[in-house]
């Protein structure tokens, strides 16, 4: 699986499983990024989130079906 945080291959608007340091991976819409931080929002509900996260807090970004088939196996 490739770490798109690491390769700076992450697309703005599509959604991720995003890993964050201390905490499980989850899915995340990347809204955008700066040259610190990602954008991030997430659905809860009848509701729409949006938080910021320091790139050094990420662990890694993958893309959803890569992270689906390695869970597969």
């Amino acid at each position: 699986m490739r770490n798109l945080a690491l390769t700076n291959e992450v697309i703005s608007g599509k959604v991720y499983m995003v890993k964050l340091a201390g905490s499980e991976i989850d899915s995340f819409r990347v809204l955008t990024e700066t040259p610190t931080h990602y954008i991030f929002s997430f659905s809860n509900d009848e509701s729409v989130e949006v938080f910021e996260k320091a790139k050094k807090d990420i662990v890694g970004i993958y893309e959803v079906k890569e992270w689906v088939d390695t869970e597969e196996i």
